[in-house]
């Protein structure tokens, strides 16, 4: 019985403090400090946004905190509302939170809404707590770099880590400010350390994953954005850089499932809007990607891929001023952009300002590698000016059948900039590359080879100081050093300029093997990059590999579409090539039909005409038209003087089988001495 009331004893006792502690814990729950405690772990884990639903709990149940006012400005600040964040803040301010206690918040705060004077003064107050010295720098720097200035930039960072060396958030910044900077390599050491250091940090891992597409290619980086998503599912950051690379990796609706993820976690998030807007564009989705771009609430329009997209809707629509007034400020920002140069050129011309249209493809028309499109726009606009001899020699060198080599961006100052003083620093990317580039456009090549080997000295780990290298040297002659300068460029950043620059220069000192190599490493990183699928189609045929030139041809077809010219005699000699005739002509045919004065449609329609049997004298037609328009070609006299003799005029076929033959270069020279021999 002793026993029993003992046991009974205890019982009442363990219920009497699971009900105290009941009853603690509801009036922990009531007054909010639980759910502040909550937040506050959330915080210290980087889950900002848990930590903002608990700190809004924590505030209903004490609205009275200080401390949860703080602490709610502290997750706003994480998830980038600066609005909010300045307002939690001034809340725990009023509160009795000592403003020295939130000066880095504060700081973060107003830097999210651009007030880069106001984050500054904040972050560099007298009483601010050496606790929150780091935090502070890191917004000194990011304010610092907002305001061009990268020299207080890279001193705040310093500091940063000098105080807390083992901070991966200071070595993300870090990696970002020397990505900013043009130094890649070190960009990537700091993103390394900050991964070594957190190897569960969603921005750490977002960051190298940016990196490694930029050094590796797009493929290479999404299991880096995996794991950062996988650290933290609703980094919006990450969200949103795994969507933008699966869109230009061609998996759209991959983008898509993310883009909704990120829609649904942040409502108003513009760039999930864009990305949609693009998609839709690209599927001929005009009236869509417009609501869509609408949804984005204007806070993307100063950037570039913004005015590009409303300029081709714009144009879509018929509303050829309103394209104008998108794409003006893109052109003036990046003059180098030729999509957008020669929108803005028939934004121009479609208004009737045809000196204007004239006028912005100038540079683009003064390259020896002009494509046709934009010489027979800027031939329709000198007649429209009454110049009919500048006409007619813009649309002979759009007929002509090869394109030359492509020149550097030659720019309109380029004369005045490379007779002026050179920059006062060779260190300085900024001024520097504009510089070699006047002095290459104006054949001053041994003075811009000198400056180039500066800048890359002074700038190693910057891919831009190696690029400009390789070109300079390739200008001056200097085939096989131009390979590693931009080999040297490629082990930092392989992007499109850099693996075509790379895959010419290897063609250039004789080893095609390489070339295409490098555009086949390209094109597994990067499978939708049209200009690099094309070259590798010019790469097989030139291996006889006619299938698979077929392949990138119809990939090409895929994302341009139908009506260029150019391709459809590719995609005709291939088809012929690999054994189908049907698609053959019929490629030949419609490329003809875009382009009849192009001597190289007219040639390959003939061409196909003759391999497929057609009666009668339209094949050699065609192919006495071509001969007549590039008399210089020798693939075409060949094409012809084959033609003749098929039909018996061996006299004719001699003629232009010879001429064919006398042009040392010309690959086909041995094919044309064989059918020589055999008449």
């Amino acid at each position: 019985m002793r026993r029993s009331r003992l046991i009974i004893l205890a019982l009442l006792v363990l219920l009497l403090l699971a009900g105290a502690g009941l009853w603690q814990w509801r009036a922990h729950e009531r007054d909010g400090s639980s759910a502040l405690t909550r937040g506050l772990a959330a915080l210290d884990k980087g889950d900002a946004r848990t930590a903002r639903i608990e700190l809004m709990n924590a505030i209903k149940g004490n609205p009275r905190s200080a401390a949860a006012h703080e602490a709610q400005a502290r997750a706003l600040a994480e998830l980038g509302d600066g609005v909010g964040a300045q307002a939690a803040v001034q809340r725990a301010r009023a509160l009795g939170a000592p403003p020295a206690q939130t000066r880095a918040v504060m700081a973060q705060a107003l830097l999210l809404q651009g007030d880069l004077e106001g984050a500054l003064r904040e972050a560099r107050a007298p009483d601010l707590p050496s606790d929150f010295a780091v935090p502070a720098a890191r917004v000194v720097a990011r304010a610092a770099l907002a305001q061009g200035n990268i020299a207080d930039a890279r001193t705040a960072l310093e500091r940063a880590l000098t105080v807390a060396p083992n901070d991966p958030a200071n070595w993300v910044e870090l990696g970002r400010l020397r990505l900013l900077s043009g130094d890649q390599a070190g960009a990537i050491t700091a993103a390394d350390r900050a991964v070594a250091l957190a190897p569960t940090d969603a921005k750490a891992l977002t960051l190298r994953g940016e990196l490694v597409r930029g050094q590796y290619g797009l493929t290479a980086s999404l299991p880096w954005f995996e794991r950062a998503l996988a650290a933290n599912p609703d980094s919006v950051p990450t969200l949103e850089q795994y969507a933008a690379t699966l869109a230009d990796a061609g998996q759209a609706s991959a983008m898509l499932t993310l883009t909704r993820r990120l829609i649904a976690i942040d409502p108003s998030n513009p760039r999930a809007w864009m990305m949609q807007a693009v998609m839709a564009a690209r599927a001929g989705q005009g009236d869509l990607a417009r609501k869509l771009l609408d949804r984005t609430q204007g806070r993307l329009d100063a950037e570039p891929a913004t005015r590009l997209l409303r300029g081709v809707l714009q144009l879509q629509d018929g509303n050829a001023v309103l394209a104008a007034d998108a794409l003006g400020p893109l052109v003036a920002a990046q003059p180098d952009n030729r999509t957008a140069r020669s929108l803005l050129a028939r934004a121009h011309y479609i208004n009737g300002d045809f000196a204007s249209a004239a006028a912005f493809l100038a540079p683009m028309v003064a390259q020896r590698d002009a494509d046709p499109y934009v010489l027979t726009l800027a031939a329709r606009a000198q007649e429209a000016l009454g110049n009919r001899a500048m006409a007619d020699d813009m649309l002979a060198r759009a007929a002509w059948p090869i394109r030359a080599a492509a020149d550097p961006f030659a720019g309109a100052s380029d004369g005045t900039l490379a007779t002026g003083p050179a920059p006062a620093s060779a260190a300085t990317a900024r001024d520097n590359v504009p510089y070699i580039r006047a002095l290459l456009s104006t054949g001053r090549n041994a003075d811009a080879v000198a400056r180039a080997r500066m800048l890359s000295r002074a700038n190693p780990g910057a891919p831009d100081a190696w690029l400009i290298l390789g070109d300079a040297l390739a200008a001056d002659g200097a085939s096989q050093e131009s390979v590693r300068a931009y080999e040297a460029a490629a082990n930092i950043r392989f992007d499109r300029d850099v693996a075509l620059r790379l895959a010419a220069a290897w063609g250039r000192v004789g080893n095609p093997a390489r070339a295409a190599q490098v555009v086949q490493l390209f094109l597994t990183q990067n499978p939708n990059d049209v200009q690099v699928q094309r070259l590798a189609a010019s790469i097989a045929m030139q291996a006889q590999d006619w299938r698979g030139a077929l392949r990138m041809l119809h990939a090409v077809q895929a994302q341009v579409g139908e009506n260029d010219a150019v391709l459809m005699a590719d995609l005709a000699r291939a088809a012929l090539e690999s054994g189908d005739r049907a698609s053959a002509r019929a490629y030949a045919a419609h490329g003809y039909r875009l382009m009849p004065a192009n001597p190289l449609t007219a040639d390959m329609f003939g061409w196909v005409l003759m391999k497929t049997g057609e009666k009668g004298p339209v094949a050699i037609d065609l192919l006495e038209k071509a001969v007549a328009m590039a008399p210089q070609a020798p693939a075409l006299q060949m094409h012809l003087g084959q033609a003749y003799a098929a039909a018996g005029r061996k006299g004719e076929a001699k003629l232009a089988l010879g001429r064919a033959a006398a042009v040392r270069g010309f690959t086909g020279r041995q094919d044309a001495l064989d059918a020589l021999a055999a008449l």
